[in-house]
């Protein structure tokens, strides 16, 4: 099967768009838990850097599990498969989302056409 991988280009707007976007949701839940509800402690709690980074994995799982793309994957028409060119289940999108929390995944584009999480999960992402 021969797969049409997005550009670097294209992973990159990927990265930028979700980051944008993860970030805004982050800012929107803090205001609703601290600023309305008054539950998130002050002075840089190790809970929210927990928090942090289960969000991270979510956000990207959730959107990918449902829809296959994230909000970034929509807006740049790409999407993630498999090997063999389905949506890819459960377990696979888990350690796709997980392998993002390794050290310099993000940087990994500039040594390959796939990221970490890509070739770990074997998982693509491809023109829709």
């Amino acid at each position: 099967m021969k797969i049409d991988h997005a550009s670097k280009a294209n992973r990159f707007a990927n990265n930028f768009i979700d980051t944008i976007v993860f970030y805004f949701l982050i800012f929107l839940h803090a205001m609703i838990l601290d600023g309305w509800l008054g539950i998130i402690p002050e002075g840089g709690s190790d809970w929210f850097v927990i928090y942090f980074f289960v969000f991270y994995v979510l956000y990207h799982f959730i959107f990918e599990y449902l829809f296959g793309k994230t909000p970034g994957k929509f807006i740049t028409k790409t999407k993630v498969i498999d090997v063999d060119g389905n949506k890819p289940d459960f377990k696979t999108l888990l350690v796709r989302n997980f392998s993002r929390l390794i050290p310099f995944d993000a940087l990994s584009f500039l040594l390959s056409d796939r990221g970490w999480h890509d070739s770990i999960s074997k998982t693509h992402v491809v023109y829709k």
